[in-house]
């Protein structure tokens, strides 16, 4: 089984559940188990359903990837960045733990907000398309 290489975040799959081409094909490039998501992007990708329907559409494409939950580590860290760089770059709490969530495990945050990301050191972004 590949090694997860990529946490990818809300905008995209966005992008995938509403048809978008370009994101079905950068998504559809990956090997199973290359890509993750973090539990922030889960729950924000259910907050924006509906109704059953639509939530189980995105359960059901949610369960192809491992979500990366949110640990002691990645919460001081998330916090310690949004301390940093919430009034500066206007980054939100939630930017913050799934950047400190990639940053965590090596993983590449990949987006379509890089500006969102782009402050946190060391942490490798990525804009697929």
């Amino acid at each position: 089984m590949p090694e997860i290489s990529r946490l990818v975040d809300t905008t995209i799959l966005v992008d995938f559940l509403r048809g978008n081409k370009a994101a079905r094909t950068w998504i559809e490039s990956f090997a199973a188990g290359e890509l993750s998501v973090s539990v922030i992007t889960a729950a924000e990708l259910v907050a924006g359903c509906r109704n059953r329907k639509e939530q189980k559409v995105v359960e059901e494409e949610l369960a192809v990837y491992p979500i990366i939950w949110i640990s002691s580590m990645i919460s001081a860290s998330a916090w310690d960045w949004y301390r940093r760089f919430h009034l500066s770059h206007g980054i939100g709490f939630l930017d913050c733990l799934v950047g400190a969530s990639a940053h965590h495990h090596g993983l590449m945050v990949c987006t379509l907000n890089e500006r969102h990301f782009r402050p946190f050191p060391h942490l490798r972004v990525e804009r697929p398309y």
